[in-house]
């Protein structure tokens, strides 16, 4: 299985196709997780089993991704940095812009 954020209830075609890869559940317990326990994250851990986002969690949510892409470039090396800084910069990047409308929700799962 994999994680990734969408949008349940799209209202418009950017909604629909709305789409961005998280992570394999393997590779969020592998590379992820301990980043989670090492900084004491609160949104990012429930990713792994589902949460809704909204427009008001966002800064709360892009602050725990910049502090786990801080510890991803200090702990992790190789492919494994390399492919969780991606998905990392990509998920921040995108949700702003899918939480332009209001009412508008992201689940990441």
């Amino acid at each position: 299985m994999s994680i990734s954020a969408f949008i349940p209830e799209p209202e418009n075609e950017f909604e629909r196709f709305f789409n961005v890869p998280v992570a394999t559940e393997a590779f969020f317990q592998e590379c992820w997780e301990p980043a989670v326990k090492a900084l004491g994250l609160q949104w990012v851990p429930v990713f792994s089993s589902g949460i809704d986002i909204t427009k008001e969690d966002l800064p709360a949510v892009l602050d725990e991704l910049e502090r786990l892409k801080q510890w991803a470039e200090q702990e992790l090396s190789g492919e494994r940095r390399g492919q969780i800084l991606v998905r990392i910069e990509r998920l921040a990047a995108e949700l702003p812009k899918a939480l332009e409308r209001d009412g508008a929700v992201v689940f990441i799962g």
